[in-house]
């Protein structure tokens, strides 16, 4: 039954692809993260800022507009499915929950990429440009990774909203996620960032970077306390979402 299992999703998964290679979601991942590059690399060229902070600051934007451009992602996939009525989500499986694993999948695959061209391309483009490597190559792909850890439950949560609701409830949570995401990288964010995961990407690179720089508040045990929080939510997001994917049975939008 495994064996069945993992052979269904691998052509779910291949099934998503097609849908995709050819649409605007490929484009969204490639250059969404090109324009963010360039845009950055000439306002450093001339910025007063001290190599540190203007990574920091790369990041920490980049960890900002991620929610809003995972919710506009996963409305542009859902439509897709609407236009079909559904009908090839809800009835190419054999286990019903297979086919949002395998979009899920998909899109938080496509988001590692742009995320890992995000970070390692401006990587490379500023080390270019000024001669010189502010972090080693490990550390930026460790950035890229936490960023992409700290977004990967908001495509299944956007999914959801844009399955049971429509994506204009999905478009406004990724607005009111991106003001949270911000707001919370500040003080005001002490206790509570940890029960919001739009708000975990900033927040652990912070940390990460903090801890490499050798700051003694920030220990691992400290990290390690905040990821086993993030993994009791994703333990009861994913669960409460599958479940009620089992019993959907699609819906009408006019958006």
């Amino acid at each position: 039954m495994e064996a069945v299992r993992q052979g269904e999703l691998l052509r779910l998964i291949k099934a998503e692809f097609w849908k995709v290679r050819h649409t605007l979601l490929t484009w969204i991942h490639l250059l969404v993260p090109l324009l963010g590059i360039a845009v950055f690399l000439m306002y450093y060229s001339w910025s007063g800022w001290s190599d540190e902070g203007k990574v920091s600051g790369y990041i920490q934007v980049l960890s900002i507009a991620f929610p809003m451009i995972i919710s506009v992602v996963c409305s542009l996939s859902v439509e897709m499915e609407e236009q079909g009525h559904f009908q090839t989500m809800l009835g190419a499986a054999a286990h019903k929950g297979a086919s949002l694993l395998a979009k899920w999948i998909l899109l938080a695959g496509m988001g590692l990429g742009s995320m890992l061209l995000a970070v390692g391309g401006f990587a490379a483009g500023y080390g270019i440009m000024t001669g010189r490597m502010v972090y080693a190559p490990g550390q930026y792909l460790g950035m890229a990774a936490v960023l992409w850890l700290g977004g990967a439950n908001l495509y299944l949560f956007h999914l959801f909203l844009n399955l049971a609701f429509s994506k204009t409830i999905s478009m406004c949570a990724g607005t009111a996620e991106l003001l949270t995401a911000a707001l919370f990288l500040t003080g005001l964010g002490e206790g509570l960032w940890q029960f919001f995961p739009c708000s975990w990407g900033g927040r652990w690179c912070g940390y990460l970077l903090l801890y490499w720089k050798g700051n003694g508040a920030v220990s691992a045990g400290f990290i390690f306390r905040s990821l086993m929080a993030g993994m009791v939510l994703t333990a009861v997001l994913w669960g409460t979402i599958f479940l009620w994917y089992h019993f959907y049975e699609g819906r009408q939008c006019h958006d």
